[in-house]
């Protein structure tokens, strides 16, 4: 098997995990419930939403803040990649076999353009800065891909009456 059939075999596999029979950790379920409540209250402008709780969690922290980027932007792109891969889902059930292939290559190429960019983005910064910056580009294109593919899941119609609807008059 080849390296591409290889991922895109993984890619599939990982997506038809069930991730409620995944243990959340309380830190997580906390991030999940603030970012909910977060996209809830922010409408159309959902990209607000980013960064929310990293950036909580990187001033809450009383150690060195360097080290503290690059593990609260990888908590909070946690919460992202449970969403991005529930929206994955969500969008391949819609879809025949062909097409469901199709998003499947998508999003491992994705995910390699993502490391790339990610990485050399966090290699042009100093020293004690990359991991930090790294993460948070990471968690940046996690977050934009789920909600892109959140807001390109079918819409469910509103059902339509199997027979017209009567009115009645009085007489």
């Amino acid at each position: 098997m080849n390296l591409g059939k290889a991922a895109l075999f993984t890619l599939v596999a990982l997506a038809a995990t069930p991730l409620a029979a995944q243990t959340p950790s309380p830190t997580l379920a906390a991030d999940r419930a603030q970012l909910v409540a977060c996209l809830r209250q922010s409408g159309t402008v959902a990209t607000s939403c980013i960064g929310l709780v990293a950036v909580a969690c990187v001033r809450a922290a009383s150690t060195d803040r360097r080290a503290a980027e690059h593990s609260c932007a990888r908590r909070e792109e946690a919460v992202w990649r449970e969403r991005l891969g529930q929206a994955t889902q969500a969008v391949s059930r819609a879809m025949d076999a062909g097409q469901r292939s199709k998003l499947a290559s998508l999003q491992v190429a994705w995910e390699g353009y993502v490391a790339q960019k990610c990485a050399f983005y966090g290699a042009s910064q100093r020293e004690g800065l990359q991991l930090g910056r790294q993460a948070g580009c990471e968690l940046r294109e996690v977050a934009t891909r789920a909600l892109e593919l959140e807001r390109s899941q079918p819409q469910a119609t509103p059902s339509r009456p199997q027979q017209q609807p009567r009115i009645f008059r009085g007489e």
